[in-house]
This record gives C-alpha cells, structure tokens and sequence, in this order.
C-alpha cells in the first residue's frame, strides 16, 4: 500500500476506537488498519503552503506559509488567544471569517488529555476538538455567545485548572473507570468557584463523554519526538494512533505539525 502527496493532518471520526484517516491534498487511507505493519514515511524535500499552495522552504503554524500567516484570520494570535480577540476593534483581519467561526456560540469544556485541564471549541466541534488533543474523556462547562466571551471564561478558569496538555503523559494511555466521576466532581466545584460569572452559561448536561484510541496493547512506546526536518524517514511497526499522533516502539511522528510536506508513504 503506497501514498504521495503533500500531508494534511489526521483526519477522524469517533469510533470504539476512534477511526483514522492519512490525508494528503490528493489522496486518503484508513490507518487503523495498520496497526502492528511496517509504515515507512520519506520525506521528499518539497513543502508547500496548506492554504495557498506556494512551494516554500520553510512553513509555519502547522503549514502555512509566511504570507498565510500574517494575512489569513486563521493564523491571526487570537486563534489560540481567543480572549484577545480584537474583532470589536475593527482590526479583525476577515470579518467574514470572524462571522462564521468567532462570533457563534462556543463551549468551555474539561477533557482529560494528561490531567483534568479546561479548554474550548465551537460548538459542534467539540468531538473533533476532544479527539485531536487525545483526550479520554471530556464534559461540557459552559456555553456562550462568541469566540472571545469563552476564551475569557476559559482565562477564569485556568486560574485553577491547567490550559494546556501535557503530549508525554497523553501519550501514556493511562486511564481509569474514575474518570466519569472525577470530571463531574471538578466541574461542579468550578461552578461553584465562579458563582455568578457562570450565571446563565452552564451546560446542565452531565455527560462524560468518553473516546477510545486504537492501539496495540501492553507495547511500550518511547515519547520521542520523531521529525521529517531531523530525519527524513521515518518508518517502523505502527503501535497505537492518539490524537495527531503515530506511535512507534522508537517514537511518535505528530502528523499535522507536518502538514505541507511532500511525503512518500508506504506499509507493508
């Protein structure tokens, strides 16, 4: 089985165990289906902008070009700032694209990834959301209005809880049946912290949802970081798929901090 083409990142759908998808900008396999074979991924040399498609020696922000990411609003530090948004200024860099995906309503979730940490997607993304950060289980918080009145929320509540997944400790697949009840109890004492700043926002819906990744199990994995930059092949026996993550015995390959490269990719 061989694939070419300019990597995009892992595509998925939830799943017991969620289901992966290879893309490329031409082409798409199902990856779950490799567990346990020989993948071999060559780099060829060539990278291109995933938005324009300009040929580049270098990309950024998970592969863009340098011109993308000082014009594109997707590229813009309010992406991942979301509580700096400065659409309200008149400085936002495409209203349009502030329409569609900024000023719709967005959830503040907890999600187990590393630790319980907060974290926030548009709402009805929010599995897509849960599964590219590798988390085992997720509950919703709050949902408001825009972009920016969660990302000020989520400010709030990283005062207390971490914002950020640490990829070692995700990587790990260490979980356990107390995650439902751990969730909900650390929800419930983030509402009560906030009072009346959560007034009208909170998401009454209790559910944990829980996600499943394809793995082989009891084989361990070395959390190193494996680049096409470093080394331009990366092969050996596919363990495990966990968030943008491939897992081999020697070490992970994050797929879409490598968007834009031109890669060979074969399994046997």
């Amino acid at each position: 089985m061989e694939m070419e083409g300019f990597l995009r990142e892992l595509a998925h759908r939830v799943g017991e165990p969620v289901q992966y998808t290879l893309m490329t900008d031409e082409h798409a396999l199902q990856v779950n289906r490799w567990l346990g074979h020989t993948v071999r991924i060559q780099f060829t040399g060539r990278k291109a902008c995933i938005h324009c498609g300009r040929a580049v020696k270098k990309l950024y922000q998970n592969g863009y070009c340098f011109p993308c990411v000082t014009t594109l609003a997707e590229c813009d530090l309010c992406i991942v700032k979301p509580h700096e948004c400065h659409f309200h200024q008149g400085t936002c860099r495409d209203p349009a694209f502030a329409a569609q995906q900024c000023m719709i309503p967005h959830y503040v979730y907890l999600a187990w990834s590393s630790g319980i940490k907060v974290g926030l997607t548009r709402k009805g993304r929010e599995f897509a959301r849960w599964v590219d950060q590798g988390a085992a289980a997720a509950i919703l918080l709050a949902e408001l209005p825009t972009r920016k009145e969660a990302g000020e929320l989520e400010m709030v509540v990283a005062a207390h809880l971490p914002d950020k997944t640490d990829w070692r400790k995700m990587l790990a697949f260490e979980v356990d049946d107390t995650l439902p009840v751990r969730l909900r109890d650390a929800k419930h004492v983030v509402v009560e912290r906030l009072g009346s700043l959560t007034s009208g926002s909170v998401v009454d819906d209790d559910t944990v949802y829980r996600f499943e990744y394809p793995r082989i199990p009891g084989l361990r994995v070395e959390t190193k970081a494996l680049s096409l930059d470093r080394d331009s092949t990366v092969e050996g026996t596919l363990t495990g798929i966990k968030g943008q993550y491939l897992m081999f015995a020697h070490g992970v390959f994050h797929v879409k901090r490598h968007a834009g490269y031109h890669v060979q990719v074969s399994v046997s």
